[in-house]
């Protein structure tokens, strides 16, 4: 009879997972707590985490195997398990998902894209029966000895970026932002992408004032307002990391990246403690990657219709551009990562 990982009769397609198998690959990959008594796990192979954009709960629409084992036997695991991933951290809408592909074609590299366990460690209220520790360690499993780990998360977990590069001590990480009008622009231009921003401010604006206190963050009083606090929440968490680690990050500034991607992606790759493989970066940039949505790569999107959309959105929306630009002036000089922020 088949047993799930918490020693249950389960269906044949739940086989019992032990901690030493979990150990040893990425294979099973420990998706969600959806119940308060375990883990939901999904069975990956490369190729899927390599096609996967999201490391949540969008996987299931590929109908993999599925398991279930208890958080202690995740935990047992990842005790077996050193730390040791490198992380792809930024405020959002800013290229991550491009450049977590680009160096993924590096089979040297493992990407992993947007692991939902790390996200209720950020979130105020958030319970996660598997340690933040724990969760580092096991995304930082590999497929190989030879293979670095680079782990892109989801943008609001880079509150917590601090205390995942201490979880991993060696570790390195790419801050990956636009200034506040590229932002701005790029937020207006996209209905989802402003429903998006509608839904999480209240958290975001929760989470910079808790950041910057005791100095006062007004109320944003209009959607380009509420856009622009989203860029400031986001980059000062950025900043703070920075600061903390000035010798392990490498700031990419997406515009700047697009311009010229050869020699910026050669620096991603130095600054993840790489020698540049030109002729992959080469081989990388010459594909695919750069004329698709990297989420949703079904779709064509490069640089140019990059710049057609934020030219509309500019003139559909100045007014509102300019009261987030505004809003974001008045703070200026009011605490040293608004500061830093606004410099960048």
């Amino acid at each position: 009879m088949a047993v799930d990982g918490l020693g249950r009769p389960g269906s044949g397609s739940e086989p019992r997972i032990s901690a030493a198998e979990l150990a040893r690959s990425p294979l099973w990959f420990p998706l969600d707590c959806e119940k308060p008594d375990g883990v939901r796990l999904v069975h990956l192979d490369e190729a899927a985490y390599r096609a996967a954009s999201f490391l949540d709960q969008r996987i299931l629409k590929s109908n993999p195997r599925r398991g279930f084992c208890a958080a202690a036997v995740l935990t047992q695991a990842a005790s077996q398990l050193a730390p040791a991933a490198h992380f792809i951290f930024h405020i959002g809408h800013v290229g991550s998902t491009l450049v977590s592909r680009l160096v993924g074609e590096d089979p040297r590299i493992f990407a992993l894209r947007e692991p939902l366990l790390l996200r209720p460690h950020a979130m105020a209220g958030g319970s996660c029966p598997i340690p933040l520790a724990a969760v580092v360690a096991l995304v930082s499993r590999t497929w190989r000895t030879e293979q670095f780990p680079v782990v892109k998360v989801s943008s609001f977990v880079s509150e917590i970026a601090g205390p995942v590069m201490d979880a991993a001590p060696r570790s390195r990480a790419i801050l990956m932002y636009v200034p506040a009008p590229i932002y701005l622009r790029s937020i207006m231009a996209g209905p989802n992408s402003r429903a998006e921003s509608r839904a999480l401010a209240p958290s975001r604006l929760a989470r910079l004032r808790r950041r910057l206190s005791p100095i006062r963050i007004p109320d944003p009083g209009s959607p380009g307002e509420s856009i622009a606090m989203t860029w400031l929440c986001e980059m000062t968490a950025l900043c703070q990391a920075a600061a903390v680690f000035p010798g392990r990050v490498h700031w990419v500034e997406f515009e700047r990246f697009l311009d010229d991607p050869r020699p910026g992606l050669a620096g991603v790759f130095t600054a993840l403690g790489m020698s540049p493989d030109e002729r992959a970066i080469d081989a990388a940039l010459r594909g695919p990657l750069m004329r698709q949505y990297s989420k949703a790569p079904e779709h064509a999107y490069d640089r140019e219709l990059r710049r057609r959309v934020l030219a509309e959105a500019d003139w559909e929306h100045r007014d509102e551009i300019g009261n987030g630009m505004r809003w974001l002036s008045r703070l200026a000089g009011g605490h040293r990562l608004i500061d830093r922020a606004l410099e960048l």
